[in-house]
């Protein structure tokens, strides 16, 4: 399967700054997996809302009140018959070498200051991506992230990007992959964007896969 930074669907306490601007809030939404997103990209297995008392306090430290996690996965690939319990179902080895993926994981919920949850949520994710290092498990192997998150324009939201360099557990080529985050008045998300071809997936190309696919899984309340 396309490599996607194993981050969970915690949301964990981490550092703060700042105000969200000049950003409007545009009332209540929530967010959803579709089937297919940005036209090529099939949701793999059903989208997950992950719910439970331990979930809901994570993220109401990261400044996102009532909230409702939610994680989806999608890949060009053809996993309409995959069967977890059974390893023939995946696609070909050709047709996963050749596949792009994406991964989402948010929440939604009341969030007072956009910008410091999406501090405090791209800190998580930091802290996920470096322990991910230690781990020889997931899809991302001796992962590490490059340089520091970098602001970005998303219409509507605040939000950041960075990259990181891992070594794809099923072709064994390392690649630079950016992934990117998004917050606003009522969600939260980071979108992990990623291939097999090991050419690695840019920061304009992140940011454009962010952006469009916020605006297909984000709907009215």
């Amino acid at each position: 399967m396309v490599a996607a930074i194993g981050v969970g669907a915690a949301f964990v306490l981490g550092g703060s700054s700042g105000g969200a601007g000049g950003l409007e809030d545009d009332g209540a939404h929530t967010l959803t997996t579709p089937k297919t997103v940005v036209v090529e990209y099939q949701r793999v297995g059903e989208g997950n809302q992950v719910s439970g008392s331990d979930t809901a306090k994570d993220m109401e430290k990261s400044g996102v009140k009532g909230g409702t996690a939610v994680v989806g996965q999608w890949s060009t690939a053809d996993f309409s018959n995959y069967d977890p319990e059974d390893p023939s179902s995946l696609p070909s080895q050709s047709e996963l070498l050749t596949a792009k993926g994406m991964t989402m994981v948010g929440g939604y919920g009341k969030i007072a200051d956009p910008q410091d949850t999406l501090d405090k949520f791209f800190a998580s994710i930091q802290k996920q991506v470096k322990d991910s290092s230690t781990s020889d498990t997931g899809t991302m192997q001796n992962a590490e992230l490059v340089g520091e998150p970098e602001e970005v324009e998303i219409d509507g939201a605040v939000a950041k990007c960075q990259s990181t360099k891992s070594t794809n557990a099923l072709t064994k080529k390392e690649s630079t992959d950016w992934f990117c985050a998004w917050a606003d008045y009522s969600t939260v998300a980071m979108v992990s964007p990623g291939d097999n071809n090991g050419t690695g997936v840019g920061k304009d190309t992140a940011v454009d896969l962010t952006t469009k696919l916020r605006e297909e899984v984000r709907v009215k309340a």
